[in-house]
Parts: C-alpha cells; structure tokens; sequence
C-alpha cells in the first residue's frame, strides 16, 4: 500500500550553522540556499535509503520511528535488501505517511555488500534530499529531521557525526571496535585532508546530501565506508555535523569484522590512486621515495659495474632520479594538470628542474643554519632534508604543474551547478542495482 502526503514542513525557524568547506570561505555560510525543484514532478522532499541485511526483527520498528520522526514530510523509504530471512516480507507488507519501497537484490547482484546496497538505493531515490540510515537502530531516526533541516540551511552534505561534543560512539561493541573506528578515522583525514579536514566522521554511515552532489559522478565503494567515499568523490562545498549518539544494536548480530578491515584499506588505495585532486602531497612523498631507489641504483650500476669516476656517477643518479620523479609526478601526482600543449611536456621539464634546484638550495640553506644554531649532524641533516622537500612540492605544485584556469576545482562546485548532460553523464554505480522484475513498491 502506497500513500502520498501532499503537504511538506516550512522550515523557518532555528535553522543550524552550516560549515563552509570551500577554499578561503569562512566558517559558517552566509545565508540559507533556495532549494532546487525536485527531479520529477510527484517525487517527494526526502528519501531515505536503508540498505537491509537479516533485520526482520529491526524493520518494523525502523519503519515506525522513521514515520515519527519525518511527520509532516513528504519523503519514502527505499530498501536494498540482501537479506535471507523474512525482511523483504516484512518491509512488503509495511506502510508509512510516506511511500515504502523495496529492492530485493539476488545473491549475483549483491557485491560488494553495504556500500552498493546504498549506491543502489541513492540511484533508485527520488527526493531532492537523499539520507542514508542503517536498519539496526544504532542510527536513531529522530534525527533525520535535524540533518533535514541543516540541508535547508545551505548544507551540500550533513553528516550526523559521533565525534562531536554530546555526540556518543558507545554503541560500539568492544574495545577493538573502538579502535578501529577512531584508526580508519584518522587515516583518511590523513591522507584525504583536503576534503576530509572538516570531517569529525569521515566513517559515519548516518548522513544526508542533497541529490546534486553525486549528479554526474561515479561511485566506485568498497566495503563500508560509504560516507567517505561521497566526501572524496563527490560535487560539495558546504558541510554540516549534527551530533548523535551510536545506539547499541536493538536486535539480531553486528556484520563487522576482520573482513571489513580488509575492504576499508582497499577502498583507501582505489580512492589514493584514483581521484586525482587528493592526497597529493603524499603522491608526491611515495614518487621522491622511487627517486631515492633510481639515484642509488644508477650510483652504483654507474661505478660498481661500468666503472666510471665517482663524480659523474652521482651526476648521473641525481638527474636519473629528477627525470624519474618528474614523469611519476608529471603521470600521477599531478595528472589532472598536465600541460597539453605543444612541447608541454618539455617547458615542464625545465620548471621541474629549476625546481629541483631550489630545493637543493633550500636543504643546504636549513641545514647551515640548523649547525650554526648549535645543533648535532643527523638533526641538521633531518631539517634540511624537510626544507628541501616542502620546497620541492611548492614549486612543483604552483610552478611545475599550476593549477589551469580550464579545469573546475572538484571540491569548490556550488551545490546550484549541475554538470552538462552531454559532458559529464550522470553515473551513480558501475553496474545496474536491479532489473526491473527485481524491484517492488509495497
């Protein structure tokens, strides 16, 4: 049975403050952002993606405290089940204020498991807001309206966050659990700092985005870390927190495990490699590592093997290694910026090399100035070593490979942009998430 609710809430009132994650922008938006019609004329203000694993004994409640919480809000409930237990049955016979919708993938469809059960259900919603929730109630549903209302505000994404203050992880079962979570946490700050920095919950599966940030964008999870995946990849500037507290599981047994570790590190590495516009500076550190692999190696096949003098054989390995780092900078690091023109490539080279000077220049310049100071060799030499490379990164970054006024930031799209449909095809997953026959709207 399917109803409609016709009126929406008018949000006018206590509106949260919503983070400016654009480059030079402040920390709060200016002012709240006029809401895009939605993407069919019926189509409700808010789905709500529930990815679905053996819950039977989770969904009705599920479906009763979502219905609570988004009273007067027109949304539906779309649920991507892998289940093999009586959920699909459950969730058939359920009904709500707002539509209720169900996709029962079969077993040749569900790989890759929570992540492309939610990416199924993100192509399969109709709202101009999309929110994801799991079903085992450790998400409470009353804050769907919170993370609503700070999307109204202006927010492109909002994350309902654990880390926050009167926010609570303690849900979590164990201590190794906690450290996971707060490990795989800082790890992708870490190496995803430019989208990420703002983030006190990369890892949260609790959040809400507006429909244009994933229009025009491939969505490539593994594992479980959805939410991170939509940080790297998708179209944003604005981003919001909403405190919550991680409930223990209501019912049924937790799916984590030692498995999920294992897709979570192969989802950093296929986001390390391949979204060109993050995690440069550590791009940059692996190739200067390669480099120091080729200086040597050419050192010693120079003198140990075809005998020549000392001197040039360091020649050689000092360029062998600048011509090596700056193809694999010039191929991976900075590929996105490469020079297109005609001898591109070589005025490039030529940069890189003047760059690479620099920074010699630069190591030698700390270096002196660290024994001046009265300090000990190795010191000294650690110092110079980092003034060389920060010195190198700079001038490859803003000299070698500028930033082209041709290629849109990825990060600093406003929300309002929508790419051209002849350009940029709008591709939510790599594979279709049901055929037809397989979905059914209870």
């Amino acid at each position: 049975m399917i109803r409609k609710l016709g009126r929406r809430l008018p949000w006018s009132a206590g509106r949260p403050p919503v983070r400016d994650a654009r480059p030079g922008a402040g920390a709060l938006a200016a002012a709240p952002q006029t809401d895009a019609p939605a993407a069919a004329g019926d189509a409700p203000l808010l789905s709500v993606v529930v990815p679905t694993f053996n819950e039977q004994h989770n969904v009705p409640t599920l479906i009763a405290r979502v219905d609570a919480a988004l009273a007067g809000i027109d949304f539906e409930l779309v649920f991507v089940d892998d289940s093999t237990d009586e959920t699909p049955e459950i969730i058939a016979r359920s009904t709500a204020a707002g539509d209720v919708r169900l996709i029962h993938r079969p077993p040749s469809e569900r790989e890759g498991g929570l992540t492309t059960a939610i990416v199924c259900g993100l192509r399969a919603a109709r709202g101009t807001y999309i929110a994801a929730i799991d079903a085992d109630l450790q998400h409470p549903p009353e804050k769907l309206r919170d993370l609503l209302l700070a999307a109204q505000s202006g927010a492109d994404i909002v994350v309902a966050s654990r880390y926050l203050r009167d926010g609570s992880a303690a849900g979590l079962p164990g201590v190794s659990r906690h450290i996971v979570s707060a490990g795989s946490k800082w790890l992708s700050r870490l190496l995803f700092y430019e989208r990420l920095r703002h983030a006190s919950d990369p890892g949260s599966g609790f959040f809400l985005l507006r429909r244009s940030v994933i229009e025009g964008v491939e969505l490539r999870p593994v594992g479980y870390k959805m939410l991170t995946e939509v940080l790297v990849r998708g179209r944003w500037s604005r981003l919001a927190e909403i405190p919550y507290r991680f409930e223990p599981r209501l019912a049924g047994r937790s799916k984590a495990g030692w498995w999920q570790g294992i897709q979570y590190l192969h989802h950093t590495y296929r986001m390390f490699v391949e979204v060109r516009e993050v995690a440069r500076l550590w791009k940059f550190l692996a190739v200067g590592a390669s480099g120091v692999g080729v200086n040597l190696g050419l050192l010693w096949l120079t003198t140990s093997v075809l005998g020549v003098a000392a001197h040039p054989g360091w020649a050689v390995g000092v360029e062998g290694s600048i011509l090596s780092n700056f193809w694999w900078n010039r191929t991976f690091t900075w590929r996105d910026r490469r020079d297109s023109r005609r001898f591109g490539m070589v005025r490039e080279a030529v940069r890189y090399h003047i760059a690479s000077v620099i920074g010699v220049l630069a190591n030698f310049v700390a270096f002196s100035a660290a024994i001046r100071l009265g300090s000990a060799t190795m010191p000294a030499g650690i110092a110079g070593i980092a003034a060389g490379f920060l010195a190198n990164y700079i001038g490859a970054a803003r000299f070698v490979f500028p930033a082209s006024a041709g290629v849109r930031p990825h990060v600093a799209i406003a929300s309002a942009e929508r790419p051209a449909a002849n350009d940029d095809p709008a591709v939510l997953t790599v594979k279709e998430c049901a055929p037809d026959g397989a979905r059914s709207d209870a």
